[in-house]
Formats: C-alpha cells, structure tokens, sequence
C-alpha cells in the first residue's frame, strides 16, 4: 500500500472496520485493488483465512496478511499503480489466496487459468523471515 493510496482512502471509515470476518467456522480478511501497469489495468482479491479452532492466534492471520500485502504493493507500485476497492468489478484477473493452519500455510495465486502454490511449515515461515 503506498502513501498515497492511504491517504486518498476515507481513514474514518477504515478504522472503524474490521480488519476480520468470520465466514461460517474460518476467520477471513479480504482485500480487492486494481493493478494499473504499462496501460493495462487488472482486478486482484486477495482472501486470507484461518479455522477459528486453530492454535495460531487470529492476530497473526492479520499480521501475516498485512506483511504479504505491503511487500506486494511495494512491489507493484515500483511499475504501476495500485487502487484499493470495496469489492470487485466483475471477476477478478487474480487471486491470491492464503490459507493458515496449526502446521503452516499456503500461499496460491490463480492467473491466466493457472494455479501456483506454496506450502510452507511454521518452522519454514520463521525461517524465511
């Protein structure tokens, strides 16, 4: 998230919401922007979520999102601009989905028809940090 799409955001709003939902038995953050580069613009939803039974606390669903999310739109940003939305326009060109449980997470990112994952342990996460 750049500086300036904080700032262009209605910050009233967003603290008052809830950064977590709980959608039947998970806990879920979602999160829906626009990727503007090199002309083209593309949709992403990004959907994290987490049984609430887990061992992992729920605060740490929202810290591991946030970690992911900042250096994508770093990322981003260093070729193109990224807007935050409410909800989608249509159907997303990407999704990117992060799924936490007591033995780790996985990250999978749909684009184009394919699917890429990542399966990582806890000791790997930590590792890799």
């Amino acid at each position: 998230m750049s500086l300036i799409s904080i700032a262009q955001k209605d910050y009233k709003k967003e603290l008052v919401e809830p950064m977590i939902e709980i959608v039947g038995d998970d806990y879920v953050i979602e999160e829906f922007m626009i990727i503007k580069s090199k002309g083209e613009s593309i949709q992403m939803h990004l959907k994290a979520q987490m049984p609430q039974d887990c061992m992992v606390h729920r605060d740490r669903l929202i810290a591991l999102t946030t970690m992911f999310m900042t250096k994508l739109t770093d990322e981003i940003s260093a070729n193109g601009e990224v807007e935050e939305i409410d909800s989608l326009i249509g159907e997303a060109d990407m999704i990117i989905k992060i799924f936490v449980t007591d033995d780790g997470l996985q990250l999978a990112m749909s684009a184009a028809g394919e699917t890429k994952r990542e399966t990582l342990s806890w000791k790997q996460v930590y590792e890799e940090m």
